[in-house]
């Protein structure tokens, strides 16, 4: 994936309709948890190089860390109650590709980028050329290793984006993603 298809991926604002009945879209909530840690990156994975590319995931985890942190949860602790994976799903009306690596595994992920292809480009009824970006969080019980909670933000992707509009539209992502999870 470019770096500006993954940069795009910060464009991720508007609601995106349950996944379908073959993923599991579990609805949990943060009741009765006191703190949470992002998903152990593969050591083997690739590097990510690009400064775009860099910018965009600290922006989405920054972002997860201040939604725990704005409930006053901790965050990032070795034993967290809860583990919170991400996976940036970039689209075009021709296909569907992922970058994965801080979704961890076991989860569904080839499921949800079928899907989402599916859904999005075999289904689509869009008859111009688009491009579109979506979020999937995904919550697990650290201890039962149990998927608690999963939502999707997706939207156009907004290209030329300034710095700022770039950080607004991930923290709207993010935002839309997991408020939910702390009703």
């Amino acid at each position: 994936m470019t770096a500006l298809r993954l940069l795009a991926v910060a464009a991720c604002a508007a609601v995106f309709t349950s996944c379908s009945s073959s993923v599991d879209m579990p609805k949990g909530n943060s009741k009765g948890y006191t703190s949470a840690r992002l998903v152990k990156r593969a050591p083997d994975s690739s590097a990510i190089t690009s400064t775009r590319e860099k910018r965009v995931h600290s922006l989405i985890q920054d972002n997860i860390q201040a939604q725990f942190k704005a409930r006053g949860m901790g965050y990032n602790a070795p034993h967290a109650d809860l583990v919170v994976g991400y996976m940036v799903v970039y689209q075009d009306n021709a296909m569907t590709t992922s970058f994965d690596d801080y979704f961890g595994y076991g989860r569904d992920g080839s499921e949800i980028l079928d899907v989402a292809h599916k859904k999005g480009v075999i289904d689509g009824n869009r008859p111009d050329y688009f491009e579109r970006a979506g979020l999937v969080v995904d919550v697990i019980d650290a201890k039962t290793n149990k998927l608690m909670f999963r939502n999707v933000s997706v939207g156009d992707i907004v290209n030329g984006a300034s710095d700022a509009q770039r950080k607004q539209l991930v923290a709207n992502a993010v935002n839309e993603a997991l408020a939910p999870f702390f009703k």
